[in-house]
């Protein structure tokens, strides 16, 4: 979520740990640049990426493993039918301090543009951000400043927006960066997760309670009270987030305007509940089919599950008979949910990633789309839908 990653995949968290930890130091880091693998590039239509299509990221192989061959990563549109459609792929080889050259991710997607952004790895020699457009092939590129945390596309089609890391005396900055490297200050400032909005007019980005919101047309920013620390997570509407706000003894899954003030969209998760539920943690997303709210929620594992609350205010997990793993809440597709899953973090089985649909009432799963056994989910996203920058 926007953003926490839709599947929380140690992988991803390990490519950032060592491009950062690279960006940081830059010691012992070579002039020559590396030689990037060439991708295998393919495109799918715009009828392709309607509102049951998905937008996903593939891992092949067992990229954990030290001297691992048949390694890939692929970018793939799923369509309504399940059909997976690669896009954009990298064959990957092991380099040296456990670098893998080209290995990327999904660090923003904008539907209107049918374009992905991907952070692409050169190993010590940082990262290169690369828009690609899946309906047309179209790229463009620009090396990625080192002193940039996260990225996401300008919505105008010019460059990247960009944060930078927050220090211990002051949150990081906010920027816009064109594709010939051209770097102009926003007002903006930043320690967190970020969204833009699904008109590409508004950037919001956030340092603890406090959100920094930018008109991207004029170049102006303000900031509002949000009152709680909140991470957006996807747009609900033109002016409302769907976002965690939390506090040292709580969190809640909310809706935030962007004048600051929220209303709850399910409990506030405590000591308390998980006393008397399931050892619930947050809530990243909610979805409402068949007239009920069904929540994604996060406890000790590394991965979601699919939880209900009463009106009482209880918390109830819903178990799905057949099926196991981390699930992600990926969209809702009429009186049924799309749901994601894989192997999580407690999982001492090989589960097959799958994309189904799932009525949670009747408890009855569909499959869509399963995976190879030597594959996995590593972000997985509604084609239609504006989310949080994912990181």
């Amino acid at each position: 979520m926007l953003i926490r990653q839709i599947i929380r995949a140690g992988l991803a968290a390990a490519l950032l740990t060592a491009t950062f930890a690279a960006a940081s130091s830059g010691a012992g880091v070579d002039d020559a640049r590396v030689t990037l693998p060439v991708p295998t590039t393919a495109t799918v239509t715009a009828a392709q990426l309607g509102a049951d299509s998905v937008v996903a990221v593939v891992t092949h192989g067992r990229i954990e493993q030290r001297n691992a061959t048949g390694l890939a990563r692929s970018l793939e549109v799923i369509t309504p039918d399940g059909a997976r459609h690669p896009v954009y792929s990298v064959d990957l080889q092991e380099g040296p301090a456990d670098w893998f050259p080209g290995d990327f991710f999904l660090a923003d997607w904008r539907p209107e543009l049918h374009t992905a952004l991907l952070r692409v790895s050169r190993g010590p020699d940082g990262d290169t951000l690369v828009s690609y457009d899946v309906t047309t092939g179209a790229t463009h590129q620009v090396d990625a400043p080192r002193r940039g945390a996260f990225f996401a596309l300008d919505p105008d089609g010019s460059g990247v927006l960009m944060t930078t890391y927050a220090t211990e005396q002051r949150p990081g900055r906010v920027a816009t960066v064109d594709w010939d490297g051209t770097k102009t200050w926003l007002p903006a400032r930043s320690d967190g997760p970020s969204i833009t909005s699904p008109d590409g007019r508004t950037l919001v980005t956030t340092v603890g309670p406090q959100w920094w919101v930018t008109d991207l047309t004029t170049r102006t920013s303000g900031d509002v009270d949000a009152r709680w620390n909140c991470v957006p997570h996807r747009w609900l509407d033109a002016d409302s987030v769907v976002a965690t706000c939390s506090t040292v003894r709580w969190s809640q899954l909310r809706l935030v305007d962007l004048d600051g003030t929220s209303s709850p969209l399910g409990v506030r998760h405590s000591e308390k509940t998980r006393a008397v539920g399931p050892p619930v943690f947050d809530d990243g997303d909610v979805r409402v089919v068949q007239g009920r709210s069904w929540f994604e929620s996060y406890g000790g594992c590394g991965g979601g599950f699919l939880s209900r609350q009463t009106t009482a205010g209880k918390v109830r997990l819903v178990r799905i008979p057949g099926s196991s793993g981390a699930l992600t809440l990926v969209a809702a597709r009429g009186d049924r949910l799309v749901i994601a899953r894989q192997k999580d973090d407690c999982d001492s089985t090989r589960t097959r990633a799958t994309l189904t649909l799932l009525d949670p009432v009747g408890r009855h799963e569909q499959l869509l789309t399963r995976l190879g056994r030597d594959e996995a989910w590593r972000e997985v996203i509604a084609a239609t839908e504006v989310r949080a920058w994912i990181w």
